[in-house]
């Protein structure tokens, strides 16, 4: 196919990506990758829950830490650093995936300038423009796992959604 037909074929079944729709779901394998989580309060310690059964090696820089944080690093589950984020940390620590979860905006802005430099894919909870990727909502069964993300920010609709499909899935498990 020459790439004026490609074009042409695109053009005609699809849509310019939005800003809304630029994400694309991938699947990837994370075990034994580096991450690094900026922030030690209740939205960290969400995201390493949902990260920690994929088998990384989860640092996190905080000066405080929610209990469970502090049990699982006590537990060898992930590597606490007890201080602020610095200009600098991604960089020293070369992590395969940045998880901004601070409660300072002014944190997660710097969190994000560096890894963005670095090319380091970076989800930042309090802005989702700053992502270069995004946190799903996981959905999971023996056999079957969805990542359940919105277009729009719609953190409701993705809770309910998750949801159902948490219940397809066991469904599904019957069969």
């Amino acid at each position: 196919m020459k790439a004026t037909e490609f074009k042409n074929t695109y053009n005609e079944h699809f849509e310019e990506p939005s800003e809304q729709t630029s994400f694309f779901p991938l699947f990837i394998d994370i075990r034994d990758r580096n991450v690094l989580v900026i922030g030690g309060g209740n939205v960290a310690e969400r995201r390493i829950n949902i990260l920690a059964p994929f088998g990384v090696r989860i640092t996190v820089i905080s000066p405080t830490f929610t209990e469970q944080i502090k049990y699982a690093a006590s537990q060898g589950v992930l590597h606490l650093i007890e201080k602020k984020y610095q200009i600098g940390d991604i960089t020293d620590i070369k992590p395969f995936l940045v998880i901004a979860a601070t409660n300072n905006r002014q944190t997660n802005q710097a969190a994000m300038k560096e890894a963005v430099s670095l090319n380091i894919p970076i989800s930042v909870a309090d802005c989702r423009e700053e992502c270069s990727c995004c946190f799903p909502a996981i959905a999971e069964s023996k056999n079957y796992i969805a990542g359940i993300v919105s277009k729009n920010g719609n953190h409701k609709g993705v809770k309910r959604i998750a949801e159902r499909t948490r219940e397809l899935l066991n469904t599904c498990e019957l069969l």
